[in-house]
C-alpha cells in the first residue's frame, strides 16, 4: 500500500514567519519582500525539483497572471493584525512509484483542485530526497540522495509543499490582482463561526481534504496499476498498529547522522511492537491453520472408523449364528469371529490414539498462547521506559513540552492497545471442532467475496455510463457545431428575434467565431460524400481530449452560449464605459463649435461637426487601443469600433461636400473652408490607413464641391440686352 500522508500548517506572524520569506525558500527564489524591505535569497538551495502558481479557473478565464513575487506581496498587504495568519501550507508525499512527469502533474492537478474548491491561489514547490554533494555518478542508489554526513535518509522522500493564500482574490484596476480585505476564506473561520454557517469543524474539512488527495492520487496510481492509498486509521482498517510519533527536523537529522533521540527511541520501540504483534498475529494464523487441518482430518478418519464399528460387530454375530446353523458346529466360525472382534478393539484403540493427538495438539496451540502476553509485557514495559524518557527531556527542554505531552499521550494510546492485544492473545485458541464458527467464518468470506463483485461490477458499469455520457457529449458538440447557422442554434435576427428572447442562441458573433474554428480545423457543414448521421459520427471522433484541452473556450462557447456571452459581455463593458464617456466629450464639444461656425447650419453644419470633432474621437480610441493594461476582448472592440469611425468620418466629408450648396452664402464659406481644413488634416493622419473605398468616398466629395465651385464662378451664357 503507498504511504498516505497529507498535513496542513499555517503561516503566521504571530510566529515570526512572512508570506514572501516561505514562499521563497520553497521554491529556492530570490524575492524582494516590501513589507519588510528585505531581499529573501534562497537560489542556492538544492532539492527543488519544480516551482508553479496554480490559479482557480475563475481567473483563468479573465486571463490573470500573476508571478510570485507579486501574489505573496500581496497578500501580505492585504493583512492589517500583527499576528495575522498570511498563507497556509499543505504538505503532501508524492508517490515515489511513479516518474517525475506524473508526480508533478498529480501535485498541479490537486492544487488545481484546492484553489477551485476554496477560492484561493496556489504556490506549488515539489522537493526531492536531498542530493549528496557533490554529485558522484558511482554512487549507488541507495545512498543517490544523501547529503554528507547523513547516514539514512529515505530515497522514497518525493514531497509537494502547497503554498495558499488566506483570502480569495479579486480582479482590481487594470486586471490587477488583490485581495478582499475585509473576509478570510472559509477554511480559515474559527469553528465556532464555521458552526453558525452550517459548515463542518475544521478537522471534518482537513478530513476532507485529505480523502480529496487520496483520491486524486489513486485515479494516477490507478492507471499505472500500481497499490493504492488507503486514507482510513490502522483502528478503521481493523489492523492492530500503533502509528509512530512525528520526528521534526532537528530530531531527524540527529537520527541520519547516527545520533540517538528520544523520539527515535519512541519510534523504534513501537515499530518493534508493531512488527511483534504482526509476526505472531500471522504465525498464530499460520499455526492455528495447520493444527486445524491436521485434527480436522484425524477427526474425519476417526468418525469413519466409529461408523463402521456397529455395523462390523453386528455382521460377525450374524455370520457366525448363519455358520453354525448351516454346519451344526460353530467353533471355526467362533475362532473367525474372535479375531474379527480382535480387529476392532484394535481399530477402536486407534481411534483413541487419534482423539488424544488432537487432545494434544490443542493444548501445544493454548501454549503457544500463553507466551504472546509476556512478550507484550515486554514491549509494555520498553514502551513505559521511553515515556519515562520523555518525561524527563519534558524537563530538560521546556521549548518542545507541547511535542513530549504529544508523545506522552501517543505511548498512553499504545498502552491501551497492547492491552487489547494482550487481552485478545490470552484468549484460548477456537475450538477446531465447532462447526458453527467454521461456517460462520465461511460465510463471512462469501459476504466479502459477494460485496467485492459488487463492487467490481458497479465500478465496471459506472465506467460505461461515463464513456456514453462521454461519447453522446462529442455527438453533442458535433451537432451544435454544423448546424451554427440553423434557426434552432443560431439568432433568427431576420425575423424580429432578439437575445432576449432566446439567451440560449448562438449570437453572430459567436457563429463567427465558430465558423473560423470550423474552418481551421477543416470541418464542413455538411459532406456530399456522407449522409447526416455519418458526417455527424465523423465530426465527433474530432472531439478527442487534445481537441478538448486546446480548445476549452471554443467548448464552453458550444456548451453554453449564453454563459459566454455574459462572460463576454463583462470584459468589455470597460470598453463601453469608455466609449459613452468618449461619446458624452465628442457631443459637448460639437455643441461648442456651433457658434463659432456662424450657426447649426442644418445636416451639413451637423456632418461638418461631426467631421471636425473626430480627431480627438479617433486619438482617444488609439490611445485605448495601446493602452495593454485593458481586457484583449475590450481593445478588440474598440479597434472595430476606430474602424467603424474611420468609414463613417469618410461618408461623412462626402455627403458634407456634395450638399454644401445648399448652405446660405453667409454659413457656405465658413463651413467649407472648416471642412477643407478637416479634410488636407485627416488625408494626412490616415493615409495610410485608409481603404480603396475610403479614399473613393473622399474623392467624390470634394469632386462634387469643386464641380459646384466651377459652376458658380462660370460666367452667364444668356444674350446681352
Amino acid at each position: 500500500m503507498t504511504m498516505v500522508h497529507i498535513a496542513t500548517k499555517a503561516i503566521s506572524r504571530k510566529s515570526g514567519q512572512s508570506a514572501v520569506a516561505s514562499a521563497a525558500y520553497r521554491a529556492g527564489d530570490v524575492l524582494d519582500d516590501a513589507k519588510y524591505g528585505k531581499t529573501h535569497d534562497y537560489s542556492k538551495k538544492s532539492g527543488v525539483m519544480s516551482s508553479d502558481i496554480v490559479l482557480p479557473f475563475s481567473l483563468k478565464a479573465l486571463g490573470v497572471s500573476v508571478d510570485r513575487e507579486t501574489l505573496w506581496n500581496t497578500a501580505e498587504a492585504a493583512e492589517t493584525r500583527s499576528d495575522s495568519r498570511v498563507a497556509r501550507e499543505w504538505l503532501i508525499n508524492l508517490p515515489y512509484e511513479l516518474d517525475e512527469y506524473d508526480r508533478h502533474q498529480l501535485a498541479i492537478n490537486f492544487a488545481q483542485k484546492l484553489c477551485d474548491d476554496m477560492d484561493v491561489i496556489a504556490d506549488v514547490c515539489i522537493h526531492r530526497p536531498v542530493m549528496k554533494l557533490p554529485f558522484d555518478p558511482n554512487v549507488p542508489p541507495s545512498s543517490k540522495y544523501l547529503r554528507e554526513g547523513e547516514e539514512n535518509p529515505d530515497p522514497r522522500n518525493f514531497h509537494a509543499h502547497i503554498l495558499v493564500t488566506t483570502r480569495a482574490p479579486t480582479i482590481g484596476p487594470n486586471k490587477t490582482l488583490a485581495f478582499d480585505p475585509k473576509l478570510k476564506t472559509p477554511f480559515e473561520w474559527s469553528n465556532k463561526k464555521r458552526k453558525a454557517h452550517d459548515l463542518p469543524s475544521s478537522m471534518q474539512e482537513i478530513k476532507r481534504v485529505r480523502e480529496m488527495w487520496v483520491d486524486t492520487a489513486n485515479k494516477v496510481l490507478a492507471q499505472h496499476h500500481l497499490p493504492l492509498m488507503d486514507a482510513r486509521s490502522y483502528k478503521d482498517q481493523g489492523l492492530d498498529q500503533q502509528p509512530t510519533i512525528k520526528m521534526g527536523v532537528e530530531a531527524t537529522a540527529m537520527e541520519r547522522r547516527g545520533i540517538t533521540t528520544e523520539k527515535g527511541d519512541t519510534n523504534r520501540a513501537i515499530k518493534a511492537r508493531n512488527k511483534l504483534v504482526a509476526d505472531n498475529h500471522i504465525k498464530q494464523e499460520a499455526d492455528n491453520e495447520r493444527r486445524i487441518s491436521a485434527l480436522r482430518k484425524g477427526l474425519a478418519w476417526a468418525t469413519e472408523k466409529n461408523a463402521r464399528l456397529p455395523g462390523s460387530i453386528g455382521g460377525t454375530k450374524q455370520r457366525a449364528d448363519f455358520a453354525k446353523h448351516l454346519s451344526g458346529s460353530s467353533e471355526p466360525h467362533i475362532t473367525y469371529c474372535t479375531e474379527q472382534n480382535n480387529r476392532t478393539a484394535i481399530r477402536v484403540d486407534d481411534t483413541k490414539r487419534c482423539v488424544e493427538e488432537a487432545k494434544s495438539g490443542i493444548a501445544w496451540a493454548a501454549k503457544r498462547c500463553e507466551n504472546l502476553p509476556k512478550r507484550c509485557d515486554d514491549t509494555k514495559q520498553r514502551i513505559n521506559g521511553t515515556a519515562q524518557a520523555n518525561n524527563k527531556l519534558t524537563q530538560r527542554i521546556d521549548d518542545t513540552k507541547q511535542a513530549i505531552e504529544g508523545i506522552t499521550e501517543a505511548i498512553g494510546k499504545s498502552n491501551i492497545e497492547i492491552n487489547k492485544a494482550t487481552e485478545r492473545s490470552a484468549r484460548p485458541a477456537p475450538n477446531p471442532f465447532d462447526d458453527a464458527a467454521r461456517r460462520a467464518r465461511a460465510a463471512r468470506l462469501d459476504r466479502q467475496q459477494r460485496q467485492v463483485d459488487r463492487d467490481t461490477r458497479a465500478n465496471r458499469h459506472k465506467d460505461e455510463r461515463i464513456f456514453e455520457y462521454a461519447e453522446r457529449m462529442k455527438l453533442h458538440l458535433a451537432m451544435r457545431l454544423i448546424q451554427r447557422h440553423h434557426n434552432s442554434m443560431a439568432i433568427s435576427w431576420a425575423q424580429g428575434e432578439t437575445i432576449e428572447d432566446a439567451p440560449d442562441k448562438f449570437d453572430k458573433r459567436q457563429v463567427a467565431i465558430l465558423s473560423e474554428f470550423a474552418k481551421r480545423l477543416g470541418i464542413e457543414d455538411k459532406d456530399k460524400a456522407l449522409g447526416f448521421r455519418d458526417h455527424l459520427q465523423q465530426v465527433g471522433k474530432r472531439f478527442d481530449y487534445t481537441l478538448v484541452e486546446n480548445n476549452k473556450s471554443i467548448i464552453k462557447l458550444l456548451r453554453d452560449p449564453k454563459a459566454e456571452r455574459e462572460r463576454y459581455l463583462a470584459l468589455i463593458k470597460h470598453f463601453e464605459d469608455f466609449r459613452d464617456d468618449i461619446d458624452q466629450k465628442r457631443a459637448t464639444f460639437k455643441t461648442s463649435i456651433i457658434n463659432k461656425l456662424g450657426g447649426s447650419a442644418g445636416d451639413v453644419g451637423r456632418l461638418t461637426r461631426d467631421v471636425v470633432s473626430s480627431f480627438n474621437y479617433t486619438e482617444w480610441l488609439t490611445d485605448y487601443i495601446d493602452n495593454d493594461n485593458h481586457p484583449a476582448e475590450a481593445r478588440k472592440c474598440a479597434k472595430e469600433h476606430l474602424a467603424d469611425t474611420l468609414d463613417k468620418t469618410c461618408q461623412q466629408f462626402k455627403f458634407a461636400f456634395r450638399d454644401m450648396s445648399s448652405l446660405p452664402t453667409t454659413q457656405r464659406k465658413a463651413y467649407s473652408e472648416t471642412l477643407k481644413a478637416a479634410l488636407e488634416t485627416f488625408t494626412e493622419q490616415y493615409d495610410g490607413k485608409l481603404s480603396e473605398s475610403q479614399h473613393r468616398a473622399l474623392q467624390d466629395g470634394l469632386e462634387s464641391y469643386q464641380h459646384q465651385v466651377s459652376r458658380t464662378n462660370a460666367p452667364s451664357r444668356g444674350f446681352s440686352p
